[in-house]
């Protein structure tokens, strides 16, 4: 299909939907991952669509962005049927995807990076063009909250997080008419989800049409206009999300189950004996204090993006080692704690779950049983062999207990949807925490079904006296799952919740951003 059909004719706006799919059907192998499925996306819209992992719902922004074609069924962009062979196709004609795994070069600038695939060879004008291309990306970057950042700084110098937003700029310099957004706010935190929703309010003022494939109830009540609801592969519902719709609603009609039903066990006033001690943590109200973690201990670590909270983890697990001169210092069981590598921490009973699943954890040439079980060989090791069989068992159990949908355990671990990648990568950490579980989004791109599954799991593995740190940008999250949280501001603590409820979270907020009063960091 040629570019020149598609936006050589304008396109119909009003109640004739901008883009319609029509009997999409897709199979991979033995998995029917899309049963005649029918949704219509309207210009000026922004429209959700929720389901299990494994639903189907990626696929489809997939298909109609080219990267897979159907097997069956329709894509109707305006008033023409249309069929790219390309994602590159897809974009010119203004429909792009926003992949949840990042496709940044970490090595690149942020210029480099947006401008990555449309640059042009170079001519005597080439001086021209790239200060045009700066000013674009200026108004990207400032239409994403981001004017401040240096553009000419490798992106892998910033969090996670703002290589999010810069991968969601990367779609909007070509100025498309349809995006679709897989997972845009798995890794976002509190401010940098706010400024993403401006984002939408603004595309959808604009006529574009917004897809959002999403886990987070939350994002769905604060932005989305319409709501579609997928199950094995097919539509089960689908309704305009009004004043009359509450997160419950949701829940209900996305699980089938009665509100509440999804509560996390295994949390109390509980006392727990000591294990690990942060010490000389500086606090907001000056000076430095010493926090301890206790065994059994659920601790959740709270701030917007460059809070210090990843350096803090990073620092722990040594992927960070401490510099020799630093203050900062931790006490693992009394003794002094500073391992010189991530694998020195492991060794010893203090795993690590990193954010991000494309650059930290997957290996795509291995099987879903090799990627879960390559920390645990030594324990099936004997005199130089592998007890393939014990090992094999092993894995099956650790899937099980997981919850993770597979169809053989020798199968690629990039042949699962997203979710159960997280699962087994969970699995992974948690089994190789003999003493401390650092997480870090342990549920991103988790449907809520899997999310609470993964909670008591979580919950189960401190029951056993394993204290848990946790850095989550979902402060729901954070604040259900965790005995006590800390929230962090420019590298300092600011106050320590036990037991956090919902009279707390204005509070947590208030700390986060900087508008914290003056009590003790103790609450």
């Amino acid at each position: 299909m040629s570019t020149e059909q598609v936006t050589g004719k304008a396109l119909s706006q009003g109640s004739s939907p901008l883009l319609r799919i029509s009997g999409l059907s897709k199979r991979f192998g033995a998995t029917q991952a899309l049963n005649q499925v029918s949704i219509q996306f309207q210009a000026g819209e922004i429209h959700c669509v929720l389901g299990e992992n494994g639903a189907g719902k990626s696929t489809i922004g997939k298909i109609i962005s080219g990267l897979y074609p159907a097997d069956e069924g329709a894509i109707w962009y305006g008033e023409r049927q249309v069929s790219f062979s390309s994602s590159r196709e897809a974009r010119h004609a203004g429909i792009v995807m926003v992949y949840q795994e990042l496709s940044l070069a970490p090595s690149l600038s942020v210029r480099a990076n947006l401008w990555l695939g449309a640059e042009k060879g170079k001519t005597v004008f080439s001086f021209i063009r790239k200060a045009r291309e700066v000013a674009r990306v200026q108004e990207v970057l400032a239409q994403l909250g981001l004017a401040d950042i240096d553009m000419e700084r490798s992106v892998s110098a910033f969090p996670v997080a703002i290589q999010q937003l810069i991968e969601i700029g990367k779609s909007l310099l070509s100025q498309p008419r349809v995006i679709i957004f897989d997972e845009p706010t798995a890794m976002l935190g509190a401010v940098e989800k706010e400024r993403f929703f401006r984002v939408l309010e603004k595309l959808r003022a604009a006529g574009l049409a917004s897809v959002l494939v999403t886990h987070h109830i939350d994002d769905v009540i604060a932005v989305s206009d319409r709501v579609t609801i997928m199950r094995n592969g097919q539509v089960v519902d689908s309704f305009p999300v009004g004043g009359d719709v509450d997160a419950d609603v949701i829940v209900s009609r996305l699980t089938g189950k009665a509100p509440g039903s999804h509560d996390i066990n295994g949390k109390g006033n509980l006392r727990f004996p000591p294990l690990l001690d942060v010490e000389n943590l500086p606090v907001s109200r000056g000076g430095t204090r010493v926090f301890s973690v206790g065994r059994g201990e659920v601790v959740g670590i709270y701030g917007v993006v460059g809070c210090g909270g990843e350096a803090l983890l990073h620092n722990l697990v040594g992927f960070l080692p401490i510099p020799g001169d630093a203050p900062l210092s931790f006490k693992l069981e009394g003794y002094a704690w500073r391992p010189a590598n991530v694998s020195e921490a492991l060794k010893k009973g203090v795993s690590w779950l990193p954010a991000g699943r494309a650059a930290n954890g997957v290996y795509p040439s291995l099987s879903i049983a090799e990627n879960l079980m390559m920390t645990q060989l030594k324990r099936f090791a004997r005199s130089g062999f592998i007890r393939i069989g014990r090992a094999e068992s092993m894995a099956d159990q650790l899937l099980q207990a997981c919850g993770v949908k597979y169809a053989d355990k020798h199968d690629p671990l990039t042949s699962l949807s997203g979710g159960n990648q997280q699962k087994v990568l969970l699995a992974r950490a948690m089994a190789s925490a003999g003493k401390v579980l650092v997480l870090e989004e342990p549920t991103a791109g988790v449907d809520i079904a899997a999310k609470h599954e993964i909670h008591q799991r979580i919950r189960a593995l401190a029951s056993t006296g394993v204290s848990v740190l946790m850095l989550s940008s979902d402060l729901a999250e954070t604040m259900a799952l965790c005995d006590t949280v800390w929230t962090m501001f420019h590298g300092s603590i600011v106050t320590a919740y036990r037991n956090p409820d919902e009279h707390d979270k204005a509070s947590i907020i208030a700390d986060v951003v900087g508008q914290a009063g003056q009590d003790q960091p103790d609450h």
